[in-house]
């Protein structure tokens, strides 16, 4: 099933492990509006405020192939104790329409250096797959719509910069599987490259 089907099944909800809109991450918070006589905003905590949402386009070199994706975005939470990451494409509207043919990604990572989600400027990811399968995930990295669906093999993730703007470098070997047969045998491809992603941080 492709990232879309998910997003309709899942009713745009987000979990660790389940179908996610990354559409709906597409909107932007009003800017509040102040005059003469009006009353300031109230101030957010840096820790709790999402950052500026970047307006290039991020990119990721796929066996030595450059590829264009819509921006990017990194969602940190903490449940228990335990610190997860998701670094994900703000897909436009269009992204929902069976004919798109724009990439994207929705890569979710356990950051198991960290404690708290504001020190994930210094965190750093790991991942090994144990089975070359077909993982049925709306996480990875997709091709052409939902044509191609990389899912991660053998990648590492750094994560460098400050609490509001982080430069994920994310570095491996993923598995290239055909949507239109899941069952074939993937293609291993390499996959390297810098994405800067604003930060929101979710309770």
């Amino acid at each position: 099933m492709g990232r879309f089907g998910w997003i309709v099944l899942s009713s745009l909800a987000i979990g660790l492990a389940a179908g996610c809109d990354r559409a709906d991450s597409s909107s932007k918070p009003n800017a509040g509006a102040t005059g003469e006589g009006s009353k300031p905003p109230t101030s957010v905590p840096a820790s709790t405020q999402p950052a500026t949402q970047p307006v290039a386009e991020s990119h990721l070199t796929i066996d030595g192939r450059e590829f264009a994706f819509p921006p990017a975005k990194l969602r940190v939470s903490k449940t228990g104790d335990k610190i997860t990451a998701r670094l994900y494409t703000i897909d436009p509207k269009a992204a929902l329409a069976d004919d798109y043919k724009g990439n994207g990604y929705d890569l979710v990572m356990n950051l198991d250096d960290i404690t708290e989600p504001t020190e994930v400027y210094n965190a750093f990811f790991q991942y090994k797959s144990k089975s070359q399968d077909f993982n049925d995930s709306p996480h990875g990295i997709f091709l052409e719509g939902s044509k191609y669906q990389l899912q991660p093999a053998d990648v590492t993730a750094r994560f460098l910069g400050d609490m509001l703007v982080v430069r994920v470098q994310v570095k491996g070997q993923f598995l290239e599987f055909d949507q239109s047969d899941v069952k074939a045998a993937p293609k291993p491809v390499f996959v390297d490259g810098y994405v800067l992603a604003p930060v929101e941080y979710k309770e």
